[in-house]
């Protein structure tokens, strides 16, 4: 933690001043704080700060398969470390941002491990980050380097923030894994500033028949992640095998390779030129991260309309994109 991330801090109890616990006298902005702990100035509660991380939740709660995912794919979703484009590609597609936001202050909330951080973090802003998750470790070994971040561990339904801060907020991949994303959303609402935009993505819910996941998730969602994940560790390799020599099969081979649903056996098509090791763990991966969560729950667009315009946001746009529904708004700017 820098000691600048106390100027943006409030105690989610009681939205009083949070200061460091000692010293006594606060080292420079710049500095990193590995361990401590924060007091309220005003209830007397206490956070501590692990690992450079200050944390305002005693556990994941319903987010720990995330916790999980995270630390043990750290790596997996990261443009630079891929050599891909992918998460660049949809974090401009679905917030229409320019590239350079320099004097600006980010709020990102559900970071995971960080794959969409890096980008916020290059555009020059200042960016406050945070997940209800373990996964703020993963993001924290991902960036750390990075001079214009500060992170946290937090719940969405009590953001330690002062109100009215950010010029942007964006919340991607989180919305739908939420108890009440309606109320998610709209707990994010309080913390623009004046003309501040806001955008989020939420999965599409459908009108057919559910899609395969649906059907097996009463299941694997009561699983431990650890066991999830041996189990899809131990069969998607072994799928991914058998359709590829299926798939070799002269004629017939191809159709019938669809009939194992693990997804195409290359991805090249769309620029994603990934090693067949890494490909093996893209799949485990994309499995857990569908079937883990507690919580997944598709919307209905013109709910996510109404959303937006219950918030009091202007400018509202919503439209089909990347992760199923795409949406920004701008809170009024002040008279």
């Amino acid at each position: 933690m820098k000691t600048r991330l106390l100027e943006y801090l409030a105690c989610p109890a009681c939205s009083s001043t949070l200061r460091l616990a000692e010293p006594a006298t606060p080292p420079p902005s710049d500095q990193e704080i590995d361990r401590g702990s924060l007091t309220c100035a005003g209830c007397g509660a206490t956070y501590p700060i692990v690992r450079s991380i200050p944390r305002f939740v005693a556990s994941d709660m319903y987010a720990a398969s995330f916790g999980f995912q995270w630390n043990k794919f750290p790596t997996l979703q990261l443009d630079r470390e891929m050599n891909n484009d992918l998460s660049r590609r949809r974090f401009y597609a679905t917030t229409g941002w320019p590239q350079r936001l320099e004097g600006e202050l980010l709020l990102e909330a559900g970071c995971g491990s960080g794959r969409f951080t890096q980008l916020a973090l290059e555009t020059g802003a200042e960016v406050i980050s945070f997940d209800l998750s373990s996964a703020v470790d993963a993001a924290w070994k991902n960036h750390k380097g990075a001079t214009n971040l500060h992170l946290f561990q937090a719940s969405l339904l009590a953001i330690p923030l002062r109100k009215g801060l950010f010029s942007k907020i964006f919340c991607l991949g989180v919305i739908q894994h939420c108890p009440d994303p309606k109320q998610a959303f709209l707990s994010l609402v309080p913390f623009l500033r004046p003309g501040g935009e806001i955008v989020i993505d939420v999965y599409q819910k459908t009108r057919w028949v559910p899609s395969l996941k649906y059907w097996v998730r009463p299941v694997t969602r009561r699983m431990s992640p650890e066991a999830l994940y041996r189990v899809l560790n131990a069969t998607i390799p072994l799928a991914f095998e058998l359709k590829k020599r299926i798939h070799a099969v002269p004629g017939v081979g191809p159709k019938l390779a669809q009939l194992i649903p693990i997804g195409p056996l290359s991805h090249a098509n769309i620029g994603l030129h990934y090693t067949e090791g890494e490909l093996k763990q893209v799949k485990v991966l994309s499995a857990f991260d569908m079937l883990s969560p507690k919580y997944d729950a598709p919307q209905r667009i013109e709910d996510v309309q109404r959303w937006f315009e219950e918030a009091g946001l202007v400018e509202i746009e919503t439209r089909f994109g990347y992760n199923g529904i795409n949406a920004k708004g701008k809170r009024p700017p002040a008279n």
